[in-house]
C-alpha cells in the first residue's frame, strides 16, 4: 500500500477519532485522492418510507414516495474540488449560473467562497474537508460545472436512509462516533469519510453531521409538491427571500438535529461555515 492508502485506511477505520483526524490532516498535506475524485454511488429506483409521526407527514406528504434512480456523490464536495471551479473561472462563466444566481454574483462582486484565503479560517479550508461558505447559487453553479445538479430532498433522504424508514443512516438507534456534531470532534469541519460507522445503506458517507447540505427544494411547506413520484418543491419565484432546504445537521448541531429527516431552511445567499453540499445525476 502507498502512504496515501495507509492514511485513508486509518481515516476510514474504527481507530480513535483523534487518530483518524490526524491521519486525515496528514493525508491532506500529502494529497488526498478522494478529495478530487468524482466518486458517485448509484441509488436504484425505489420507495422512500417516512416513519409515522415525522413532521413531514403532518404536512400531507405521502408516507411512501417513489424515487427514480440517480447517482449521488459518496462524499460532500471538498475544498479541493471546489478550487477547480474557482481556478477554471467558474465565477465568470454566466452559462453555469441561474439567472437569479448570476444577478446576485454580479451585484455582490462574488468571485470565490466566503472565507477563501483568510488565515483565521484555515482550519476549514483544508483540501479534503467539505467546502463551506458557499451559497445555494454557488453550489448550483458548481454542480452545473460538473455536469450534475443539486439533489431533491427526496433523493437526499433516500440516499441517507434507504427504503426502510430508519432514523439514522446507520440504523434505527443512535450510535456514538458515527458523525461530527457538537461535542463530537472539534468545532469545525473534518476530513471526508472520518466517520465510517455513519455510512448509509447504499455506502454514502457523511450524510449527517459535519455540514448541512443544500437541496433543490424550497423551504415553504405550503409549496410542497405532494406527488407520490420524485417529489420536489420548486419555486415559481427565484428571489433571494425564498429559502432553500438544507439537510442532515452539521458540526455545531445538537444530537436532536442530526438524523435522516433533519432539515433547515436558509436564504439562497447564505454562506456559513456549516453549509456545504453534494451533487447528483439522474440515472
Amino acid at each position: 500500500m502507498t502512504e496515501a492508502e495507509d492514511l485513508i485506511a486509518i481515516v476510514q477505520s474504527d481507530a480513535p477519532l483523534e487518530d483518524r483526524e490526524r491521519a486525515g490532516e496528514a493525508l491532506a498535506s500529502l494529497g488526498d485522492p478522494r478529495a478530487v475524485l468524482v466518486d458517485m454511488v448509484t441509488i436504484p429506483r425505489g420507495l422512500l418510507k417516512r416513519a409515522r409521526g415525522e413532521a413531514t407527514t403532518e404536512l400531507g406528504v405521502p408516507l411512501e414516495v417513489e424515487v427514480s434512480a440517480f447517482a449521488v456523490d459518496r462524499y460532500p464536495v471538498t475544498v479541493a474540488a471546489f478550487a477547480r471551479f474557482v481556478d477554471e473561472e467558474g465565477y465568470a462563466r454566466e452559462e453555469l449560473w441561474s439567472e437569479a444566481g448570476w444577478a446576485w454574483r454580479r451585484r455582490e462582486a462574488i468571485d470565490r467562497p466566503r472565507f477563501w484565503g483568510e488565515p483565521e479560517w484555515a482550519a476549514y479550508l483544508v483540501p479534503n474537508h467539505p467546502v463551506v461558505g458557499v451559497s445555494f447559487y454557488e453550489a448550483e453553479a458548481f454542480a452545473t460545472f460538473r455536469g450534475a445538479r443539486l439533489p431533491t430532498e427526496a433523493e437526499w433522504e433516500r440516499a441517507c436512509r434507504g427504503g426502510d424508514g430508519r432514523c439514522y443512516p446507520w440504523g434505527a438507534e443512535w450510535r456514538d462516533d458515527a458523525c461530527a456534531m457538537r461535542g463530537v470532534g472539534p468545532r469545525r469541519t473534518l476530513p471526508i469519510g472520518t466517520f465510517a460507522q455513519g455510512e448509509s445503506p447504499f455506502g454514502v458517507r457523511d450524510m449527517v453531521g459535519c455540514v448541512w447540505q443544500w437541496c433543490r427544494d424550497i423551504a415553504s411547506p405550503d409549496a410542497l409538491d405532494r406527488s407520490p413520484v420524485d417529489p420536489c418543491a420548486t419555486a415559481s419565484d427565484d428571489g433571494e427571500d425564498v429559502q432553500r432546504i438544507t439537510r442532515g445537521g452539521a458540526w455545531n448541531s445538537l444530537q436532536w438535529s442530526v438524523h435522516c429527516t433533519a432539515r433547515n431552511g436558509y436564504p439562497p445567499t447564505a454562506r456559513f461555515s456549516n453549509l456545504g453540499f453534494r451533487c447528483v445525476k439522474s440515472a
